[in-house]
């Protein structure tokens, strides 16, 4: 191709793109620009090596899987009468669950390394739950695994949601910048309903800002720069945390209670 065509055949493509841009048409992304597609997960065939494989489970500190059942793609987590952690010394019976997820097993380290990252999911309270103290419930995390939880304090992060002083909502959040524990972040911003029916939660953590936004179907309803120092710490993935505590028999139920899980998404936009 003569330098005289090559010249020729830039001039007129800046020609048509500046034109398309005048009539108001827009152009699709190439694909190393296209958002990544979200990862979802279900319960269907939990707890098989299959269901494990699909999620990308990292096995080191879970627990409770005798308090999980399914059915369908929905988690049953039973909590027992004043149950707590499993650190409880004096609880009489044990409640809820534990794992964690690696989104590198499952090849997704384009969500990994992204700097924002959203995590949606379904959750039921019957009307008959009781809420006790507080609790936890599944949220993100950066780092390996017991490196944000538990008064353990590494180079990790989390942000597990809790319920707390009833059916308050709050994130509960670990960063390297903290003290060895928790930090509650927005508590009262939102209550969950203890009403039989689904409802979807979702947060949205930037690594680079430290910030968290959180929605209770779909009404925003927190948005605070609440996780410093994580920006070199990449996402590992769903910390499915729930329990009761707190670390002793005060913070359990007063009877036997369920709450319901399903639905879950992890995504770079939106959900």
């Amino acid at each position: 191709m003569s330098p005289l065509v090559s010249r020729l055949r830039k001039s007129l493509l800046v020609l048509g793109t500046t034109a398309g841009v005048a009539a108001g048409l827009t152009f699709a992304p190439s694909a190393a620009t296209a958002a990544a597609a979200p990862w979802t997960g279900t319960f269907s065939g939990f707890p098989s090596s299959s269901w494990k494989n699909s999620w990308g489970i990292d096995g080191r500190g879970q627990f409770g899987f005798d308090n999980l059942s399914t059915s369908g793609g929905t988690l049953d987590v039973k909590y027992g009468k004043g149950s707590s952690a499993p650190s409880c010394t004096n609880c009489p019976t044990s409640g809820g669950g534990q794992f964690y997820q690696d989104l590198g097993k499952i090849g997704r380290g384009d969500l990994e390394n992204a700097t924002t990252l959203y995590l949606k999911y379904d959750i039921r309270f019957p009307a008959d739950f009781d809420y006790g103290k507080g609790g936890k419930l599944p949220g993100l995390y950066g780092g390996d695994p017991g490196n944000a939880s538990g008064g353990n304090h590494g180079p990790g992060w989390s942000t597990r949601f809790m319920f707390r002083n009833g059916s308050k909502g709050e994130v509960y959040v670990y960063t390297p910048a903290g003290d060895g524990y928790g930090k509650d972040v927005g508590l009262g911003s939102w209550s969950f309903s203890p009403d039989g029916r689904t409802h979807t939660i979702q947060q949205s953590v930037n690594r680079s800002s430290g910030q968290i936004t959180v929605w209770y179907d779909g009404k925003q309803v927190l948005s605070e720069s609440a996780a410093p120092g994580i920006s070199g710490i990449p996402f590992n993935g769903v910390f499915f945390s729930t329990f009761f505590g707190g670390h002793e028999t005060s913070w359990g139920p007063k009877h036997e209670v369920h709450a319901y899980f399903s639905g879950f998404t992890v995504s770079t936009a939106k959900i």
